[in-house]
């Protein structure tokens, strides 16, 4: 009798255990749960030249600036931003691309050794939310400040540079280069240079 019970036993916590994992499986499968992202070894903007343009137009559809930037696509990318470098290049920026908006995308300033100015973008590319954001050197993950904002799209720019080009909620973005083209109202931006 106790060898069946013992037989028993192990039969059902063997079930449990493969259930468990099928399911915590299926969870991560499905997004349902985030996996951990390794950060990349180094950030985009060491590796490459640029190759998007953002244009910040105001409500009259003139030109209030252009950046041309790099584009993290990945997790990993995401993850690494600008982390670990040590300065953005001027009239430069890093575009953080998703497949869909959030109603809230939160940034930290992890690793990082410079301030810079982070704009959210909707959907419509309609600036949503606009932080200047400083390195917090020594602070522990969960301490570090969070940036947040609805976004389709982030971009992290130089320090300051959305104050003195008058970036603001509100704003329209069109975003021109070989693998995201995107201008107000949804439609495909032509590769060109300003207006």
């Amino acid at each position: 009798m106790q060898s069946r019970f013992r037989r028993s036993t192990r039969t059902a916590l063997l079930l449990t255990g493969v259930v468990t994992l099928v399911v915590a499986g299926l969870l991560v499968l499905s997004g349902g749960v985030a996996a951990p992202v390794a950060p990349a070894t180094t950030s985009v903007v060491l590796e490459e030249e640029p190759t998007h343009r953002v244009f910040f137009e105001n409500q009259r559809g003139h030109t209030l600036w252009v950046y041309d930037v790099w584009v993290a696509d990945s997790p990993r990318e995401r993850y690494q931003g600008l982390s670990a470098t040590d300065a953005l290049p001027r009239y430069h920026g890093l575009l953080f691309v998703y497949d869909q908006e959030a109603a809230t995308r939160t940034f930290v300033m992890r690793g990082m050794r410079y301030p810079i100015d982070i704009v959210f973008i909707d959907r419509t590319g309609t600036v949503t939310a606009v932080h200047s954001a400083v390195p917090e050197p020594g602070a522990a993950e969960g301490d570090l400040t969070r940036y947040a904002g609805r976004a389709r799209w982030v971009l992290e720019i130089p320090h300051r540079s959305a104050d003195r080009h008058s970036i603001v909620p509100g704003t329209t973005v069109r975003i021109t280069g070989p693998v995201y083209a995107f201008a107000p109202g949804g439609t495909p931006a032509s590769d060109g240079g300003p207006p």
